[in-house]
Protein backbone atom coordinates (compact mmCIF):
# COMPACT_ATOMS: atom_id res chain seq x y z
CA UNK A 1 0.00 0.00 0.00
CA UNK A 2 1.57 3.27 -1.05
CA UNK A 3 1.55 5.81 1.99
CA UNK A 4 2.34 9.63 1.09
CA UNK A 5 3.41 12.65 3.18
CA UNK A 6 2.20 15.68 3.77
CA UNK A 7 4.32 17.12 0.49
CA UNK A 8 3.49 14.13 -1.34
CA UNK A 9 -0.09 13.88 -0.55
CA UNK A 10 -0.60 17.74 -1.60
CA UNK A 11 1.05 17.35 -4.84
CA UNK A 12 -0.46 14.59 -5.84
CA UNK A 13 -3.96 16.49 -4.96
CA UNK A 14 -2.42 19.73 -6.29
CA UNK A 15 -2.87 21.90 -3.80
CA UNK A 16 -0.92 23.64 -1.39
CA UNK A 17 0.68 21.78 1.55
CA UNK A 18 -0.49 24.48 3.91
CA UNK A 19 -3.88 23.97 2.79
CA UNK A 20 -3.72 20.37 2.95
CA UNK A 21 -2.24 20.59 6.75
CA UNK A 22 -5.85 23.07 6.99
CA UNK A 23 -8.25 20.94 5.94
CA UNK A 24 -6.46 17.90 7.80
CA UNK A 25 -6.69 19.64 11.15
CA UNK A 26 -10.71 20.63 10.08
CA UNK A 27 -10.83 16.40 9.66
CA UNK A 28 -11.84 17.56 6.03
CA UNK A 29 -9.03 14.56 5.11
CA UNK A 30 -8.48 11.47 6.80
CA UNK A 31 -5.05 10.61 7.28
CA UNK A 32 -3.23 7.71 9.35
CA UNK A 33 -1.14 9.37 12.67
CA UNK A 34 1.84 7.48 13.78
CA UNK A 35 3.15 9.47 16.52
CA UNK A 36 4.15 12.79 14.80
CA UNK A 37 4.22 11.44 11.73
CA UNK A 38 1.06 11.68 9.29
CA UNK A 39 0.91 9.29 6.37
CA UNK A 40 -1.55 9.41 3.44
CA UNK A 41 -3.30 6.44 1.82
CA UNK A 42 -4.72 6.46 -1.67
CA UNK A 43 -8.03 5.58 -0.35
CA UNK A 44 -7.28 9.34 1.89
CA UNK A 45 -6.70 10.96 -0.92
CA UNK A 46 -9.81 9.74 -3.17
CA UNK A 47 -12.08 10.80 0.07
CA UNK A 48 -10.34 14.25 -0.46
CA UNK A 49 -11.83 14.64 -4.01
CA UNK A 50 -15.27 13.68 -1.99
CA UNK A 51 -14.92 16.32 0.77
CA UNK A 52 -14.19 19.07 -1.81
CA UNK A 53 -15.99 19.01 -4.97
CA UNK A 54 -13.31 21.30 -6.50
CA UNK A 55 -10.78 18.86 -6.65
CA UNK A 56 -13.13 16.32 -8.63
CA UNK A 57 -11.41 18.35 -11.71
CA UNK A 58 -8.33 17.76 -11.01
CA UNK A 59 -7.84 13.81 -11.26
Amino acid sequence: MQEYTYAEAAEKLRIAETTLRRWVSKGRVPCHRLGRLVRFTEDDLAAAYQACPALAGRR
